[in-house]
């Protein structure tokens, strides 16, 4: 049964990384001036929306009474293979009309590294191999905790490992990069979008959450504006997915959302929809970014009054109508879900 709240968090997520990307086409002008302070603060709340989506993940995953080891493992082949897959259709495309990326690059091993927004399907795919673990702990399912131990002393050890090799060529650093146990941290939302779930808010403790987020934000966008005043140039110095600002935004929008227990029917089959297409439009969103970007257009010079939300518009309703499409093809399904 499908969560109407989890929905709404994935489709709330989804709007705000396309959002966030359009905005980075308008914020090159000086920092100094009244409408990047605006840019800036709109950048730093949308840091918190990827978060999101591993939050969703811990509830669904870490909710259930029972997880099967074998199945689950699937879900994470699967996502690599939507990672390899992708990288080569993204860079494909790149190289042969865009050359916003690849010039001058071994494609090949282009392909290995994946394009810059695909990191979030190993990561995830890390996440996933990390969960059995923390279940079988949690609903004292003793094999998964064995099997999940095993597998990721297996992953920090074969990494670790590979790391050592001497790589003149680039093809193994290539090969390994999107397996960066850096990565292993954003697994920490998981557990937290798990007990949020299950915790209920008072509407007092969900003020105070919301006043904290704000305060934090506040923070953190005032001194990445003073420091990209300082240096004369837009800064994305203090831009980071993980920062108290970030993780305190995302838990706030994840408890609201929470909230909406029904929706009412037509709203409730768009949103349903939308959600479906959701990892649709994150795979499919920065190739229309990079149509704009190749032109290497100052968009700066025009209103962005119109023009942000016309880009933004484009940027997320293409590519939510090709993954429909796809959606009705069972060749092509696979790419997108």
């Amino acid at each position: 049964m499908r969560k109407a709240s989890l929905d709404v968090c994935r489709v709330l997520a989804c709007m705000a990384v396309v959002l966030g990307h359009t905005g980075m086409l308008f914020w090159e002008f000086d920092p100094a001036a009244p409408a990047w302070a605006v840019y800036n603060l709109l950048c730093v709340i949308l840091r918190s929306s990827v978060l999101i989506f591993f939050m969703v993940s811990g509830a669904l995953f870490l909710g259930r009474e029972k997880l099967d080891f074998k199945k689950h493992m699937k879900r994470a082949g699967h996502m690599l293979a939507l990672f390899y897959a992708w990288s080569l259709i993204c860079n494909g495309i790149d190289a042969l009309f865009f050359h916003y990326w690849t010039p001058g690059e071994n494609f090949w091993q282009l392909v290995l590294q994946g394009y810059f927004h695909l990191w979030f399907l190993p990561t995830m795919a890390l996440c996933y191999c990390a969960l059995p673990l923390l279940h079988g702990l949690a609903h004292g399912n003793r094999e998964n905790v064995e099997r999940g131990a095993l597998l990721l002393a297996a992953i920090v050890s074969v990494y670790c490992t590979v790391q050592l090799i001497p790589d003149e060529s680039g093809w193994l650093s290539a090969l390994i990069k999107p397996y960066d146990l850096h990565y292993f941290r954003y697994f920490v939302m998981m557990p937290v979008g798990w007990v949020l779930y299950r915790k209920e808010l008072s509407n007092k403790q969900l003020g105070l959450l919301g006043l904290a987020a704000l305060a934090a934000v506040l923070l953190i966008a005032w001194t990445n504006r003073r420091y990209s005043i300082s240096i004369g140039a837009p800064s994305a110095r203090f831009y980071e997915d993980l920062t108290i600002s970030s993780v305190l935004t995302a838990c706030f929008v994840f408890c609201a959302c929470k909230r909406i227990e029904t929706l009412p029917t037509q709203l409730a089959g768009f949103v349903k929809l939308f959600s479906v297409c959701s990892l649709g439009i994150y795979l499919m969103h920065p190739i229309f970014l990079d149509a704009v970007r190749s032109r290497h257009w100052d968009l700066t010079r025009y209103s962005a009054l119109w023009l942000y939300p016309l880009c933004y518009l484009c940027f997320l309703l293409l590519p939510a109508c090709l993954t429909w499409v796809m959606l009705k093809i069972p060749g092509l399904k696979k790419l997108v879900t």
